[in-house]
């Protein structure tokens, strides 16, 4: 439960799953916030759910397919953002495993 927690490629949590995940024969994620901050987080998640099959294995390789420096320094990237049509390619690449649905889609709220 709460895939999201595991969004940051640097954290404790992601690398130790990392590491034991060739041993997990099927795992599941959920999550009501699959990309909080932005399609940069779906790499790590994505990760733990397929090794690195769709998205790749590398962070790096995945923010020169699909992302441009945004926010940067002379020397750092602060932040990166979309390429154009990236949206799309990276939805396509994990519909085959991911399910979106959008609670106004499904829930009669009062008004």
């Amino acid at each position: 439960d709460e895939l999201s927690s595991f969004k940051s490629h640097k954290a404790k949590r992601f690398k130790a799953l990392k590491k034991v995940r060739p041993m997990v024969r099927r795992i599941v994620g959920l999550t009501g916030t699959p990309a909080p901050n932005g399609l940069i987080d779906l790499w790590a998640e994505i990760g733990i759910l397929d090794m690195g099959q769709r998205l790749g294995r590398f962070i790096g390789g995945y923010r020169e397919r699909f992302f441009v420096p945004d926010k940067r320094s002379r020397e750092m990237v602060f932040s990166y953002k979309p390429r154009e049509g990236a949206e799309d390619m990276i939805y396509n690449l994990i519909s085959d495993i991911c399910i979106s649905m959008k609670a106004v889609d499904y829930l009669d709220m009062p008004e």
